[in-house]
């Protein structure tokens, strides 16, 4: 319990340092590209620091280092936790596409605006072309952009069908879509299943506080960030096509060789 609690400890002080510094660069940095540039490379920087206090190795396949450079894209993946974004994050500066909902989370959605988000309305369809405007605007200044299109986040048993309609913001920017798989495989030395998921992923009605500090209870968790290949995208690219080509994609890859994860759709969280 000692080291659990010093653990959290040390991963608040990061949430602390990570904030202030961000509010320096809004107080004095100019232009709202480079002060969200500014951002990002905090956010990498804390990211990576809070991974290494709380024993999560992720193990990286796919990554193009030159294309990743050359070229921004629309990044879209599954999505199981908040970890999921630190360890996104701490591999590529990335705008995370999320909720008002989040945004309206005390701590979380703090710390998802002072990392520079774009908060899209999911209970309002009628916002959906500002929402695509601020994706696209975002695409078009160079910045990597990354959706979770199942629409929330799970319990890692299922990859949930996508919402199609924010990935019109690769048409609408000119820029191709990067799909990744996110898997997590270990914890505690132990292969990821459904008896112990739920001790890194975080979903439903669970309270964020208790499951944070459980988290910091763990000794490790590995995990392996796949990217996988691009899609290419012209002008002609219809939403369900999209969704269908990432669907399909991660998908595959995320049960390839653990098809036993696999749940019914009727023990799915709603």
């Amino acid at each position: 319990m000692i080291a659990q609690a010093a653990k959290a400890s040390a991963t608040a002080s990061l949430m602390g340092g990570f904030a202030a510094h961000t509010l320096v660069g809004r107080a004095f940095i100019r232009g709202e590209v480079a002060r969200r540039k500014y951002y990002l490379r905090q956010t990498g920087r804390y990211c990576r620091a809070g991974l290494k206090v709380m024993g999560v190795d992720v193990d990286v396949v796919g990554f193009d280092e030159a294309r990743f450079a050359a070229a921004n894209f629309l990044f879209v993946g599954n999505h199981m936790s908040y970890l999921d974004v630190l360890i996104m994050a701490s591999r590529l500066p990335s705008v995370f596409v999320t909720s008002v909902d989040m945004g309206e989370a005390p701590i979380l959605g703090d710390l998802a605006e002072l990392g520079g988000s774009i908060f899209v309305e999911r209970r309002d369809r009628s916002r959906i072309d500002r929402d695509l405007s601020a994706m696209t605007e975002a695409l078009q200044e160079g910045f990597n952009v990354v959706i979770y299109p199942e629409g929330t986040s799970t319990d890692g048993q299922r990859v949930l069908p996508f919402k199609k309609s924010l990935l019109m913001s690769a048409v609408e920017s000119g820029r191709d879509i990067q799909p990744f798989c996110l898997r997590y495989t270990e914890i505690d030395g132990k292969p990821f299943d459904s008896d112990n998921a739920d001790r890194v992923c975080w979903y439903g009605t669970m309270d964020f506080a208790p499951h944070f500090f459980a988290l910091h209870g763990l000794k490790s968790v590995r995990a392996e960030l796949r990217f996988l290949e691009p899609i290419k995208v012209t002008p002609q690219s219809t939403r369900g096509e999209l969704s269908e080509s990432c669907h399909r994609a991660i998908d595959r890859a995320y049960f390839d060789g653990r098809e036993n994860l696999r749940a019914p759709l009727s023990s799915q969280p709603a």
